[in-house]
């Protein structure tokens, strides 16, 4: 199957109208009226739903040009305050999310619930250079890989740097970044290195490195990004090698999923990987401009998105989050967004 054909099967969402309440609200009414982007297309019953994106200040309030504007233009406040290329993408339990952008140079900070972006690494030590990969503890302290610093820093919720982790090229190319939360580790994926890097994520101190270059099971081509699920198994984006492998916490190697391909299934860049509360694999591809979900078992149940700039379409996707809602958040970097899907529970879908 052709890319041409993958690219156009079933990735374009289903608009449905949701009927009006008899006395509802002008508010309602637009809400109401306003379609909604399901996949797959009806008549089968939906599993994901487009929510919302972010990119900006903006998506929060309005923000008249002020000072900065005046005094450094522009172009100086649209790296202020909007994404430019976003990365990687991570989510506190508190419904933070933090994304990083590569071209900004900063770690952006969207807080629905205050309305409010803020920012991580800006100043001070542990200033950010070119943040890769972010991931958060139960704890509130953000972890960023930074590529240029060949670092990965860890702030505490005060926004001090407390943790610092690479020296003496112990780190080459850090990138997607992972949080064992039970067992207080970190996982960091270095694709110069060709191995993932495990640390404690209490203090920094080194556990043990996996894998080495090659393309037997446990080895990896250019390893990315990277996800842990809740019974510790770590997911890693073995994107040269065209696969996620999947190990378990010993760091032994259990399975992979994907092969080289353009066909269903297949995988050409695997980058972003989460996986949900039931155990379902979802991985970003930055060739296919779209995000494909799995079992289990490596079976292919559906994609998700297009090329395109609309919602639900994607240009180079990267980082990958689901959170504890089973929320999945995608950083679209040609698109300077993360989009933001639910997975529909079934008890939700029509009868």
């Amino acid at each position: 199957m052709n890319r041409r054909i993958l690219t156009s099967i079933a990735f374009v969402a289903a608009l449905t109208v949701t009927g009006l309440p008899m006395r509802a609200s002008a508010a309602d009414k637009k809400k109401a009226a306003e379609p909604t982007l399901v996949w797959p297309l009806p008549p089968d019953p939906p599993r994901i739903r487009f929510l919302t994106a972010y990119r900006a200040v903006d998506d929060f309030k309005k923000k008249k040009a002020g000072w900065k504007s005046m005094l450094l233009g522009a172009d100086a406040q649209t790296r202020v305050d909007q994404l430019m290329k976003p990365y990687g993408v991570a989510v506190a339990r508190d419904g933070r999310v933090f994304v990083t952008d590569t071209a900004a140079r900063r770690v952006f900070v969207f807080d629905p619930a205050a309305r409010a972006v803020t920012f991580v690494g800006d100043s001070g030590p542990g200033k950010i250079s070119k943040p890769v990969g972010v991931a958060v503890d139960g704890d509130g302290m953000v972890f960023v890989a930074d590529a240029t610093l060949k670092r990965v820093f860890g702030y505490a919720p005060d926004g001090r740097m407390t943790i610092a982790i690479g020296h003496d090229g112990e780190l080459l190319n850090p990138s997607g970044l992972a949080l064992d939360r039970a067992r207080r580790l970190l996982y960091v994926a270095d694709a110069k290195k060709h191995q993932v890097l495990c640390y404690s994520s209490a203090d920094g101190s080194f556990v043990r490195a996996i894998g080495k270059r090659g393309t037997e099971a446990g080895e990896f081509n250019f390893p990315t990004n990277l996800s842990v699920d809740r019974q510790g198994h770590l997911y890693v984006a073995d994107t040269l090698n065209f696969r996620v492998q999947i190990f378990d916490a010993s760091g032994a190697v259990v399975k992979s999923i994907g092969s080289q391909g353009d066909g269903p299934g297949h995988l050409n860049r695997a980058k972003g990987v989460g996986v949900d509360s039931e155990g379902h694999i979802y991985i970003a591809d930055t060739s296919f401009n779209n995000f494909q979900i799995f079992d289990g078992d490596g079976n292919i149940l559906l994609f998700v998105g297009a090329t395109g700039n609309g919602p639900g379409e994607f240009l180079l996707p990267a980082g990958l989050f689901v959170d504890d809602e089973d929320r999945i958040y995608v950083a679209d970097q040609g698109n300077a967004r993360v989009q933001v899907f639910q997975r529909v529970n079934p008890s939700e879908r029509p009868k």
